[in-house]
């Protein structure tokens, strides 16, 4: 049901009902009011923000704090906090002037693996992968307070993740098999020795970093760790805070979780458990993980009924204890279409090479196509045609040939490189490459998405963004992959970015019995 929110002006008198808000967020609002700490498990497109624009209005006589990951979603919400007591930080803005500001320039400075390798005499045939390895390892570790770099922090390389994921053809003679296995359990050993290289050196880029003296590079993590580290109390004279919002809980890493459960203030942690995405990347997803009195947003004001059945399927299979409902005005249809139906907004796949494929399809159409990824597209052009000369690097490293590579790609650890192998076959790198020239990046620039026809992005890139009708490529629904749940997740949120139409050429339901 739909209540009425009212505002008091100046004098105090109830004026007239300005924002329309559920029931369900009429509760949320009024738990936040007994200040005491609670989540509020808000599904996809059921007035989040909103919500929480009407807990600080609710309470504009406390000073509160909203911590959000990044400055863009900080800089949107301080607009809808206006004229409450609530700032919009992140998390590293707040811990900046106490322990950021110090690094100076050497903030403005992106270390990457190149740097790493001259800077401490990396060599040896996997330099690259080592210096990576050691870089991915220290993000991890800096997104803890543990003393030192240890293998629990390891971060493998795609290489070595792929390695360890192998699995024997049976189809192939015993001969083969035990042959396989043995170049294999070689395989291994290398990233292993690759780890045992990659571990002392992150510990030793620490240590740089922290040197006072130092001109290294410093990450903007490590001062968010020493901000952690110090303990500091947010409701002291210092900070002042008397509650705060902690929104896309679900996301959040150990010490974003180690600052905010040490707080005696009340925290109001906001998310949806089954739109986290990241954890591999070490999210620890604060709305499942933390037990508190919990009160849910279920109503989507983004798309229809057809589209919030689509996605239920998803979330029953979850064991989600909610399910989406939306408004009766609300129109959305779901069509069954193996091709993008003209006129789509935006095309979601699972992986970068089927954002490239979606892309090539767009530019023949003659739309203007906006691209999110181009980076990684383009490491893998990169490293594809360094592996075609002889020269295996980056991803491919642990690769002697494309023959390897095409071999890989019919294993089901490699299927991710099919889509890339077949495109590269029937365009050529070239011609990858100069099409990619024509999209526009969506990441460098965040609204020129804005002025695309279409858009092509993977189902991470696409997250808290909505379109009018939306096209799922079948990546996103690999029947053995979407036994694991964070890849039943990322589907869940690829379609709910669908604001009318979305299309898609199979069935969460269909795909998945049929495995069973």
């Amino acid at each position: 049901m739909i209540g009425s929110c009212y505002r008091t002006n100046n004098a105090g008198e109830t004026s007239v009902p300005e924002i329309k808000l559920t029931d369900e967020q009429i509760q949320g609002v009024d738990m936040a009011k007994k200040m005491s700490s609670f989540k509020m498990s808000a599904l996809a497109g059921t007035g989040k923000t909103t919500t929480l624009a009407e807990i600080a209005r609710g309470l504009r006589k406390k000073r509160g704090l909203y911590l959000s990951f990044n400055k863009g979603i900080a800089v949107e919400a301080q607009k809808r906090f206006s004229g409450t007591n609530c700032t919009a930080r992140t998390f590293h803005s707040l811990a900046f002037a106490g322990f950021g500001k110090k690094y100076g320039s050497r903030l403005n400075q992106r270390l990457n693996a190149g740097f790493i390798r001259e800077r401490f005499g990396v060599g040896g045939d996997h330099a690259f992968l080592v210096s990576g390895m050691a870089l991915d390892s220290l993000g991890k570790f800096l997104r803890t307070i543990d003393d030192e770099v240890g293998p629990e922090h390891s971060v493998w390389p795609d290489a070595c993740k792929t390695i360890f994921a192998w699995k024997p053809d049976v189809t192939k003679s015993e001969v083969d098999q035990r042959q396989s296995r043995i170049e294999n359990d070689m395989q291994r050993k290398v990233c292993f020795q690759i780890q045992a290289e990659a571990l002392p050196l992150a510990q030793k880029i620490y240590n740089e970093m922290r040197r006072p003296t130092s001109d290294f590079p410093v990450t903007h993590d490590l001062y968010l760790r020493e901000f952690v580290a110090s303990m500091p109390d947010l409701s002291s004279s210092r900070f002042g805070y008397e509650y705060i919002l902690f929104d896309e809980a679900q996301d959040a890493d150990h010490l974003m979780l180690m600052l905010t459960t040490a707080q005696s203030l009340p925290v109001f942690y906001v998310g949806d458990a089954h739109q986290q995405i990241y954890s591999w990347r070490g999210a620890e997803n604060a709305m499942a993980s933390l037990d508190l009195p919990e009160t849910p947003l279920t109503t989507s004001f983004r798309f229809g009924q057809a589209v919030a059945d689509d996605a239920n399927e998803v979330l029953a299979a979850l064991g989600s204890k909610y399910l989406l409902n939306v408004l009766p005005s609300k129109r959305s249809r779901v069509e069954r279409s193996a091709d993008v139906p003209p006129g789509t907004r935006a095309v979601i796949s699972r992986t970068n090479g089927q954002v490239v494929s979606a892309t090539l399809d767009g530019l023949k159409e003659g739309v203007r196509v906006g691209v999110s990824g181009l980076r990684g597209i383009k490491s893998f052009l990169r490293d594809y045609r360094s592996t075609e000369a002889g020269r295996p690097s980056g991803q491919f490293a642990l690769f002697q040939s494309v023959n390897d590579l095409m071999e890989h790609a019919q294993t089901e650890s490699g299927s991710d490189l099919k889509t890339w192998l077949d495109l590269v076959g029937q365009y050529g790198a070239d011609v990858l490459e100069t099409a990619m020239g024509q999209a526009q990046d969506l990441d460098q620039d965040k609204d020129v998405w804005k002025s695309c026809q279409r858009v092509a992005i993977t189902a991470h890139a696409g997250k808290g963004m909505e379109f009018d009708s939306v096209h799922l490529s079948d990546d996103l629904f690999n029947p053995k992959r979407l036994k694991g749940d964070e890849e039943k997740r990322l589907l869940y949120v690829a379609k709910t970015r669908a604001m009318r139409v979305l299309s898609q050429g199979k069935s969460f339901v269909d795909v998945t019995q049929g495995e069973a």
